[in-house]
């Protein structure tokens, strides 16, 4: 679980004082789809599309 400090350290680049965002994101992307499908407003929907997108880019699978 992330705490607070945690979320305002987080970075694209490898440090020891820094949360990896790519660490982080395989989490925050199932987190995304589970709100995606629970919502039903199609702009919100499409905005966290977007955001899954964005966060894939930078992080592909490996």
């Amino acid at each position: 679980m992330f705490t607070e400090s945690d979320i305002k350290n987080v970075s694209l680049e490898k440090s020891v004082e820094s949360v990896n965002f790519c660490a982080a994101w395989p989490a925050a992307k199932t987190g995304l789809e589970l709100l995606k499908n629970i919502v039903k407003n199609p702009v919100v929907k499409g905005l966290i599309g977007m955001i899954i997108n964005v966060g894939d880019g930078l992080c592909p699978s490996r």
